[in-house]
């Protein structure tokens, strides 16, 4: 059976290696399956000179599908508190001999987690952020084969709860008036409140 492994080397934009990063390997499977969760492979801790190596084998990532070949791979790298503070490129299709493509030079100019810029707009892309929020669900865990059905039935219950409870027709069928303020609430006036509030 064909053994990959991954090496590479994290380090500043001064060619310093740095230390205290985790590095987290994973497949993508969106080119197959755009609604499938990415395979994690294997986390390690890098060394002290900044290298890293991970290996694995095909069971690793081979979900018994038949557009699994060799995989497409991409590297999440997380600080010490946990927090992904970069994601490399997805490589496609890569073989286990492939030494080039398994190894990843990587350049960090800071390992906190960078903080994206508030749009003006607080209303904006709200869509985007609830899919991101379940996107990063398992983010700070790695969970184990005998959590599955724990974890399982507690994501289908928040999606469900989501799905549920954010539609106009359970609104009305629950008496709530939906949310307090307008859809441009800079555009019109509102006072926050629940519509039997405002009947006080």
């Amino acid at each position: 059976m064909s053994t990959y492994t991954i090496k590479g080397i994290i380090k500043d934009h001064q060619n310093k290696p740095l230390q205290n990063l985790m590095i987290q390997a994973m497949t993508s499977d969106q080119k197959w399956y755009e609604d499938h969760i990415d395979d994690f492979i294997d986390n390690k801790w890098i060394n002290k000179d900044g290298t890293f190596e991970i290996s694995f084998d095909k069971e690793r990532f081979n979900d018994g599908g038949i557009f699994e070949r060799n995989p497409d791979l991409y590297l999440i790298v997380r600080n010490s508190l946990g927090q992904k503070i970069y994601q490399t490129e997805i490589r496609r299709g890569v073989d286990s001999s492939d030494t080039k493509n398994l190894y990843f030079d990587i350049t960090l100019e800071s390992t906190e987690k960078q903080i994206t810029q508030i749009p003006s707009d607080p209303y904006s892309h709200n869509n985007q952020r609830v899919v991101v929020s379940f996107q990063r669900l398992g983010d700070t865990s790695e969970f184990q084969l005998n959590d599955i059905s724990r974890i399982l039935r507690l994501l289908i219950t928040s999606v469900n709860a989501w799905s549920l409870y954010t539609t106009e027709h359970m609104w009305n069928a629950i008496g709530y008036d939906g949310p307090q303020v307008p859809k441009y609430p800079w555009r019109e006036s509102h006072s926050h409140k629940l519509s039997w509030e405002n009947k006080e």
